[in-house]
């Protein structure tokens, strides 16, 4: 029983030894098998970075502003009665094309009618009795003629009475009566001329009246024109804001009518830009928000006055479109627009905007990355070919750089300020 235990530790030690051995056996052969490793000494062992050498370039000053496109012919059409709406008519709908004069809604006319009716009756009692005074002015004017004649006479018996009693041949209570009847003749050619005289008068206060009765007769039948609502202009059917049987009074807006021919857009830029945008500069347009779509335009009058609390100026941007395009600019769309100074362009700063961080761009000097704040001057899209990126947002700095100055395109968040790097062109990575 003893010997067979100690068989056993023996064999055990045994094993135990020999897988000792053989793992170090192992571990020897590895490590005299293992690659060698090439030790990396001067540049080649630094972080390479791509960097893009700075350069003064032509680019002409480019402004930002947004607005809201509008219509310029465009009619909110008001009912300038009151009455109730009679008809609305199939055409009158929602985005359907109307023409200059066609019906929109037709209002209830019988109130209108009767006015048009009293106005007309009144016109007509009016020159009724100019016709009256007109034959009275000449039964006046006869009767003042008739009365002149009269006192004519009666003046010429009493010359001859007062000659007859100067020879004796009449008495002085002849003359008397004679010189009575005289002025008796004298007064009423007095009174009758009188009563001739205000006839003109009279004829002139109704020639008023009559072309009052004619204004009145004219306002009513306008108004009963007016019962029909036509349209204005021609254009589409943006609102439609009454339905049959609705109460409507003067004033009240009926439908809202947009011809999108012509659209204005007031573009608000920094009052800073006064200085440099002129009529006539281009602008590139460009709907805000999603589904971006882009026109060409140019500034067409420029506001005199800045606004005092938001501090930007309005430039008008006038397009001239066909309004069954689709692709034209609707009213009302919000767009942001790219003002052009294409007539100054001069040599200024241009970098990457990805190439700015917290307003600090980095630049190579001696293989050590140095850390520089900046100041944008403006934005800038497209490309610069002279660059040699394809990078299509820039960033134009009025802080000035130093020629040649390697600026770091793309500064990610592992490099720091005095770290050493290796440039790499990126006009070379991009050929590679």
């Amino acid at each position: 029983m003893a010997t067979s235990r100690f068989i056993s530790f023996l064999t055990r030690r045994a094993v135990s030894v020999f897988l000792i051995l053989l793992s170090i056996g192992l571990f020897a052969m590895l490590v005299s098998t293992k690659p060698e490793l090439s030790i990396s000494s001067g540049d080649r062992s630094l972080p390479a970075v791509i960097v893009l050498e700075a350069q003064k370039i032509p680019i002409a000053r480019r402004t930002i502003g947004y607005g809201t496109a509008e219509a310029i012919g465009h009619a909110e059409v008001p009912a300038q009665v009151t009455s109730t709406v009679l008809v609305l008519p199939p055409s009158a709908s929602v985005g359907l094309k109307v023409k200059k004069g066609d019906l929109l809604v037709e209002l209830d006319p019988n109130d209108y009618e009767q006015n048009v009716l009293r106005a007309q009756l009144a016109v007509n009692s009016a020159q009724t009795d100019r016709e009256l005074l007109s034959i009275e002015r000449s039964a006046a004017e006869e009767r003042a003629d008739i009365a002149k004649q009269d006192q004519a006479l009666a003046d010429a018996e009493l010359a001859r009475v007062r000659e007859a009693a100067l020879k004796g041949a009449a008495k002085q209570r002849e003359v008397d009566l004679i010189k009575q009847k005289a002025l008796a003749a004298a007064s009423s050619a007095v009174n009758a001329k009188e009563l001739a005289d205000r006839f003109p008068s009279r004829e002139e206060i109704l020639s008023t009246t009559i072309q009052s009765r004619k204004a009145e007769l004219q306002l009513a039948e306008e108004n009963l024109r007016r019962c029909k609502i036509l349209s204005p202009i021609d254009g589409v059917l943006q609102e439609v804001d009454v339905r049959v049987g609705e109460h409507v009074v003067n004033g009240t807006r009926i439908a809202k009518i947009v011809n999108s021919t012509r659209v204005e857009i007031p573009l608000r830029l920094p009052s800073y830009a006064r200085s440099y945008v002129q009529v006539h500069d281009s602008v590139s347009l460009r709907s805000a928000g999603f589904g971006k779509r882009y026109w060409n335009a140019y500034v067409s009058r420029i506001a005199p006055e800045d606004d005092s609390q938001t501090r930007t100026m309005v430039v008008y941007v006038d397009v001239e479109q066909n309004a069954s395009s689709p692709t034209r600019i609707p009213s009302g769309l919000f767009v942001r627009g790219e003002v052009h100074n294409a007539s100054r362009a001069t040599l200024r700063w241009a970098v990457p905007r990805r190439a700015i961080r917290d307003d600090r761009g980095m630049v190579v000097r001696d293989n050590v990355l140095r850390s520089i704040p900046v100041v944008i001057d403006f934005a800038y899209s497209g490309t610069l070919e002279q660059l040699g990126l394809p990078d299509v947002d820039w960033a134009i700095l009025e802080t000035p750089l130093v020629e040649g100055d390697l600026i770091v395109v793309d500064p990610g968040g592992s490099l720091r300020d005095g770290m050493g790097v290796r440039a790499l062109l990126a006009t070379e990575v991009t050929q590679e």
